[in-house]
């Protein structure tokens, strides 16, 4: 009896050992939303990796550490299906897509524009966004004179002799657009200098016209660094981090506000809103929290976090 207990301890070891060395693989869930620029699956396992493919794309690896792993992912404009494997054993899941903010041509365009502004005189600013404006106006009435014009010579060449009377007035249109077009050149003549100063004071801030697909820093200076997810030509999110210590000045504080300001115009949101909203919110801020609610403007959402070293906004579409 005594070998026959002894047999079956050694048997029930050996079930047991072999069931340590099955692979095991789990994810925490099924379905993921992108949290800012990324979304990180998460899950268990008892091998030393796992092994994933987005969409059937290349396989990559990543390493498990205390039975857990975790896999940063870019959000995309669109669904990804991340397939994982560890030993024999699989599993799945999904990311899902993250609308496009705007194209990233448009949004550098945007970006240097508004920060070229701050660095003008008020003088010069209210000077420059009226020829902005103006140049806008007369390249409507411009359009809208081409057409009119189009159509009525159509209706001379039909027989109807009134189209004579319309076209002259048209044509007395015409001139006066010239006569503001020329005196809109003779302001931005004025402005030029202004402007070529400006440009260079600002050259090493201004984010970089190239775009590549991935996570990486636009613009890195001691005081911001904003981060972008670009795909393809589009800007998907974008974050701006401030180094908590920088914003201890007032004059720090004006630089970073500056910042968001600028930002928050480049993307189509509305600034007085936003920064109204994001000082009410760094107000009322428990030292305890990292995260505050979302604040929302023109369908652009802009997230707070923090962390002991840094103020973290993400930008993204909602």
């Amino acid at each position: 009896m005594r070998k026959f207990s002894l047999i079956l301890s050694a048997a029930l070891l050996s079930v047991v050992l072999a069931g340590c060395g099955k692979a095991s693989l789990s994810v925490a869930h099924k379905s993921y939303t992108p949290s800012g620029m990324t979304a990180v699956i998460k899950g268990h396992s008892n091998q030393k990796t796992v092994q994933y493919r987005v969409n059937n794309g290349e396989q990559k690896k990543q390493a498990v550490k205390d039975g857990g792993y975790a896999i940063t992912l870019p959000a995309k404009p669109y669904r990804q299906t991340v397939k994982l494997t560890a030993g024999s054993r699989k599993t799945s899941t999904v990311v899902k897509k993250s609308p496009v903010i705007m194209s990233y041509s448009k949004f550098t365009a945007a970006y240097n524009q508004a920060l070229m502004g701050t660095a003008l005189s008020k003088k010069d600013q209210a000077t420059a966004m009226g020829l902005q404006k103006q140049g806008a106006q007369l390249q409507q009435k411009e359009a809208k004179l081409k057409a009119e014009s189009k159509a009525a010579q159509a209706k001379l060449k039909a027989g109807d002799t009134s189209a004579q009377a319309t076209l002259a007035d048209l044509s007395k249109q015409g001139g006066q657009l010239q006569s503001q077009g020329a005196k809109l050149k003779q302001t931005q003549a004025a402005l030029a200098p202004a402007l070529a100063k400006a440009k260079k004071q600002i050259a090493d801030d201004t984010i970089t016209a190239k775009a590549r697909t991935g996570v990486y820093n636009l613009k890195k200076t001691p005081n911001a660094t904003i981060r972008g997810n670009v795909d393809h030509g589009n800007l998907i999110g974008a974050t701006l981090m401030v180094p908590t210590s920088s914003l201890k000045s007032k004059k720090a504080a004006r630089t970073f506000m500056t910042e968001l300001a600028v930002l928050t115009g480049s993307v189509g949101a509305n600034t007085k809103t936003v920064l109204k909203g994001f000082a009410n919110k760094a107000n009322k801020k428990n030292s305890s929290q990292t995260t505050t609610s979302t604040i929302h403007s023109k369908g652009i959402d802009f997230d707070l976090g923090y962390s002991k070293t840094t103020l973290y906004i993400y930008v993204t579409h909602h």
